[in-house]
């Protein structure tokens, strides 16, 4: 009986605070807030990065894709950085230098900041934290831009749901490219903004809070179709650009003239994306509509984003999409309705599957195409 009441009590509270509240500050009200403190943060600085698993090696014989004959890798992770100690090295792999940023395959963590394991947030979209993603091999990230209480943070729709300190991600992020075993490494961001109308500026602010951020992004000159070779972003002549950074939904980079100068570039003047709203795996297999573009330039697209997820996230689900048989059919099925070559693999549940493998197959098996063109 008691137990009754408080629950009649607990919902009516409930009902009156999201009534009388804007439904962000509604949910804010009831869900702890999980920014840093200085000593968290010093944490965050000093904690070792998670060591990947043993290897296991890239066949790249057979189609033109590079990945007909790869084993399965499902439920392990291998060593994505494959380069000889000492020498040239690209996002894992020597051969990967001569391809050119817009040639490149990446393992995408989608909604990256919505993870049970620091946010605990209902309906998260993986399990684990995207330091571990980067580590595992995911070489890009999409993270969703709020602006909660006059600050900025990375939410999923609303303030505090799912939600992770900027500073916070923005640091775990430099911690690993600072990293001496990943200085060959190149990231690529993809902000998506969100709720609270936080602008490019003030993001910006924020990546200035973070030393050496800033002076890691790559500026792509605006009269230029031509994105860099992967060497020249890591070497970059003693000057490494290894942060390419992306945003949407936020002011127009390509004349609002504090955007585009500052390196942070309209990710939909250059890349055209699938359909995101996929409600089950049978939907992502009707690829004439699963693989259409349906943002971004119809012609002339420099890279192709490839959504694999379902609309809410579903472990199970992910599984499936994530697993070595599935996305490398749906990657080349995709490259033939759009005629685009796939560049960001997005997915839910980043720690299931084989993305990061079969991304590094492909790029691997272009280069090597290339270089018998080249010989």
């Amino acid at each position: 009986m008691v137990a009754g009441s408080f629950l009649v009590v607990f919902l009516a509270v409930m009902i009156m605070v999201l009534v009388f509240s804007p439904i962000d500050q509604g949910v804010a009200n009831l869900i702890p807030n999980f920014e840093p403190n200085e000593e968290q943060r010093e944490w965050i600085l000093k904690r070792d990065t998670p060591a990947a698993s043993p290897t296991v090696s890239l066949d790249t014989d057979g189609d033109n894709d590079g990945d007909a004959k790869l084993p399965s890798s499902s439920g392990q992770q291998y060593m994505f950085i494959q380069c000889d100690e000492g020498g040239e090295c690209c996002n894992g792999n020597a051969l990967n230098c001569d391809l050119r940023l817009n040639e490149m395959a990446f393992a995408t963590v989608h909604n990256a900041n919505s993870a049970r394991e620091s946010s605990s947030a209902l309906g998260y979209n993986h399990l684990f934290d995207l330091d571990r993603a980067l580590v595992a091999g995911y070489r890009a990230i999409n993270l969703d831009v709020c602006k909660c209480n006059g600050k900025i943070q990375f939410c999923h729709n609303f303030c505090d749901f799912g939600s992770r300190d900027a500073t916070q991600v923005l640091l775990e992020i430099m911690k690993f490219l600072m990293n001496p075993d990943h200085l060959s490494e190149v990231v690529v961001l993809i902000f998506q903004f969100s709720t609270g109308n936080p602008t490019v500026e003030e993001l910006y602010e924020v990546m200035q809070d973070v030393e050496g951020f800033t002076e890691l992004m790559y500026v792509h000159p605006a009269d230029s179709s031509e994105w860099p070779l992967m060497r020249d972003l890591v070497k970059g002549r003693s000057d490494p650009k290894r942060l390419v950074v992306f945003q949407y939904n936020g002011q127009d980079c390509s004349v609002a003239s504090a955007c585009a100068p500052l390196g942070i570039n309209n990710y939909f003047s250059y890349t055209a994306e699938t359909n995101f709203d996929f409600s089950s795996i049978e939907d992502m297999r009707n690829v004439e509509e699963s693989c259409k573009i349906t943002r971004g330039p119809k012609e002339g697209a420099t890279f192709y984003g490839v959504n694999t997820f379902v609309t809410p996230p579903n472990e199970d689900a992910a599984a499936f999409v994530n697993a070595l048989s599935f996305v490398r059919r749906r990657l080349n099925r995709c490259a033939a309705v759009a005629g685009l070559r796939p560049n960001f693999i997005l997915v839910d549940f980043w720690s299931l599957g084989d993305v990061p493998y079969i991304s590094q197959a492909r790029n691997v098996a272009l280069a090597e195409k290339k270089l018998r063109q080249w010989l």
